[in-house]
Formats: structure tokens, sequence, C-alpha cells
């Protein structure tokens, strides 16, 4: 039996148990190593090798999966406007936007989180002249929560928030099918969380080894924060190119992981698979978000008539990197 310890500020109880049947050990096959070999893979498959840095970039993560959902950058809203977007964001993981599985696991290679939501917009001169000032005024509100599958994980996402843009510069008249969209100031309230939890066995293989395990392992991420944001677009034909600048300052923002799992070591050798001993792992560990980050924008939209079609790209300092597209019809 071999107690292993990976690097955390929390305490850990593991072990794992091979204790291989005799025909295993005619083979030359040594338990110890083996149980080193396995260890070593819960460690670095399970992301508890260093899992204070994985709940960091899934804190990230989480603080940039919704930005730029709830606002529209690239339409003129004169009235009305409603929509709905899908969106993630990594860290840690240059522009794979996928969030890739590690080893089979289920788990994200590093700080990854989804979010769908719906908006609603409206012009607070939507019935007034249309040199009044109030027509540089917009309010936006958003929000969704659902649960998706990333087996052997359950993913629940919520997001909702609410925004004010103001025209700051107006822009200029369509001239040849071209238009400057002027320079929009935005700003809110936002808050978004992602958590996955296991809900079926998630195996660990290594050296011919398969560790199910079951229990509990789940990853939540949660974060509030105030944006503010500097916007400004250009639309030729039919087509709108949007670009910005933003400022997130964190009311609050982290994540937690809680694991308790533990399972059967099942083995296949000589073309036979045995059970061959057990392992268990309990443990819990925490991440933070900074207390502020900047960010840069930028989007390309569709323009079929009232309908929007369109796409965006965030990218902050901290080496985030968030992406979303949606619909959204604008009056």
């Amino acid at each position: 039996m071999l107690p292993f310890v990976v690097a955390s500020a929390f305490a850990i109880e593991a072990t794992v148990d091979v204790t291989l049947p005799a025909e295993a050990q005619q083979l030359g096959l040594d338990e110890a190593a083996l149980e080193a070999e396995l260890a070593g893979a819960i460690g670095v498959q399970l992301h508890i090798v260093d899992l204070g840095a994985y709940m960091d970039q899934m804190a990230d993560a989480n603080v940039l999966s919704a930005k730029g959902m709830g606002v529209d950058y690239g339409s003129d809203m004169q009235r009305f406007a409603f929509g709905a977007a899908f969106g993630t964001a990594v860290s840690g993981a240059g522009a794979a936007l996928d969030g890739g599985t590690s080893d089979g696991t289920g788990l994200p290679e590093t700080g990854f989180a989804l979010q769908i939501g719906g908006m609603a917009g409206l012009n607070l001169g939507a019935f007034s002249e249309k040199d009044s000032a109030l027509r540089r005024f917009k309010l936006y509100i958003n929000g969704m929560s659902a649960e998706t599958d990333r087996a052997p994980f359950a993913a629940t996402f919520l997001n909702y928030g609410g925004h004010v843009q103001i025209k700051l510069v107006k822009g200029g008249d369509k001239t040849d099918g071209v238009r400057w969209g002027g320079l929009d100031f935005t700003g809110g309230y936002e808050y978004s969380s992602y958590t996955l939890a296991l809900t079926e066995s998630m195996p660990v293989r290594q050296s011919g080894m398969t560790w199910n395990a079951t229990g509990t392992y789940e990853l939540s991420a949660e974060s509030q924060s105030l944006p503010a944001e500097l916007s400004t677009n250009l639309h030729v034909f039919v087509a709108t190119v949007y670009c910005g600048v933003g400022f997130d300052y964190r009311l609050s923002g982290g994540a937690d992981t809680s694991i308790s799992v533990g399972g059967p070591i099942t083995m296949e050798f000589d073309g036979q698979t045995a059970d061959v001993g057990t392992a268990t792992l309990t443990l819990a560990d925490s991440g933070e978000v900074s207390p502020w980050t900047a960010r840069a924008f930028t989007g390309v939209q569709a323009d079929i008539f009232m309908v929007k079609l369109y796409g965006q790209v965030n990218v902050t300092l901290d080496e985030s990197v968030g992406g979303h597209v949606g619909v959204r019809v604008v009056l």
C-alpha cells in the first residue's frame, strides 16, 4: 500500500494499494512500482499535483466566460433588442476554447468555463424624437441558468447582469454603405458561475491498470464584477466590425474543489483482466482571481436587416481567452 502526497496547502488523504495475483508476479511485475506509477498518473490526470494553480485558472476562465454576452456593441439600437449567445473561456491554454479533457477523465486540461445567455435591450429614447438626448442611453439585462452533460461530469452554469451604454460621441452618416458608429461607454454589473460535478465513474489509466473512481469530485467557480468599457464600430454594407477595451473590478471571485473518490483497480495481463487493488483520494483546495484586470475585445457581425449574427473574442492581461457567438434582433 502506497500513501501518496501532492503539492497542496490542504491536507490530503490518499492511498494506492496494488496486490498482484501470482500469475502477474510470475511475469516480473512489481507491486510497489505499479503503485507509484498509478499514484503519479492520478496526481497529473486529476490535476492535484498543483491543484491551487488549477483552481486559479478555473476562476479566471469563469470570470471571462460571459463577458460581452449581455451587451450589443455592433448595432445602433433605436428601440429594442433581444437575443441569445453561447460562449466559452479558457485560462492557461492559449486559444484552445474547446476546453480539452485530460486523458479521458473528462476534466479540462486547464481552466475552462462555458456560458449560454439571453439578453434584452431598451433605448431610453425609444419613443422620443430622433434628436432627443435620451437616444444616447441604452439599458441591457441578461441571464440564464442550465445544466449540460460533460461526461463523466454534469456542468452547471449561471449568469446574469445589467448594463448601461452611453453614446459619448455620435457616429457619422452613412456614406456609400459605410458608417462609423461613434464611441460608446458601457458599465454595469455581472455575475457568473460554473460547476463541474462527477456523476459517473472517472477512469485513470496507467501501465495497463485502470482505476475507476467514483464519489465526489466537484469544481465550482463564481465571480461578481463591475466592468467599464469603451468601444466603437464600423458598418460596411452588410457587415459590422467592432472593437473595444475594458477594465473589470472584481467584487468577489474564486474557485473551490471538493474531492472524495475511491474505487477498484483493474489490470490487463496475459490477455486477462483482473481486480488488483483499490485507490482512494480525499482533499479540498481553492483558488482566487485578481481584484482587477484589463482586457480587449473584437467582433464581427453580419447584418441581415434586423437580424444580427455575430462572433466575439475577449483577451485579458492574465492570459485568459474567451469567445462567444450569437444572434440578436435589433429594432
